[in-house]
């Protein structure tokens, strides 16, 4: 009987799981988009151009470091909104992080110097809480409030998600590196 209803229990248990890292707030007006690089498919800065479209915030940070030789994912992803018609007046940089807590520590100095009081942080799906709680320790007593945005129209699909292996490997690593950033204080 244990065994038969582990099994029929497994969607869901699954499901669950793969949910539990996914953490989204209700959109409001901000000053800065910022968008984390790491994404090799484009769908984050396809988010943040939606948003800024819709007029929830008149800026954003590209940050993302180091891809290859003076190539950075900021300066990728910033062609990419402008190839999307966001000017370039209204997009800024960060091109030295090499992980999530660099991103943190690297924008925060840009947004203090953009006066920056709210964030819009345009992440993956799976990335989203690890980025949020990434985020909330190192900006805690900045002032900045952050909005957790994760792309909606993403490659990741939440249910079945154990049956393809690109997001199983996804999932895999977020868990893996929360427990690393939970070890290193950022729960």
């Amino acid at each position: 009987i244990l065994i038969l209803s582990l099994y029929l229990m497994k969607e869901p248990v699954l499901t669950g799981l793969g949910g539990c890292i996914i953490v989204r707030d209700k959109l409001e007006p901000a000053d800065v988009i910022v968008v984390l690089g790491g994404d090799n498919s484009g769908e984050r800065v396809a988010e943040a151009i939606a948003i800024y479209q819709q007029g929830y915030a008149p800026k954003m940070l590209m940050s993302g470091g180091p891809l290859a030789w003076q190539l950075t994912d900021a300066a990728l992803m910033k062609k990419q909104a402008m190839a999307s018609g966001i000017s370039g007046r209204a997009i800024y940089t960060q091109e030295r992080s090499r992980s999530t807590l660099e991103d943190a520590q690297f924008s925060l100095p840009i947004l203090r110097s953009l006066k920056a009081r709210s964030i819009i942080l345009v992440t993956s799906p799976t990335h989203s809480r690890r980025a949020r709680n990434v985020f909330a320790k190192y900006f805690k007593g900045s002032g900045i409030k952050i909005i957790i945005a994760p792309v909606k129209k993403s490659k990741f699909k939440l249910e079945g998600w154990w049956r393809r292996h690109e997001d199983t490997q996804l999932v895999i690593w977020e868990y893996v590196s929360l427990v690393y950033y939970f070890l290193k204080g950022y729960n």
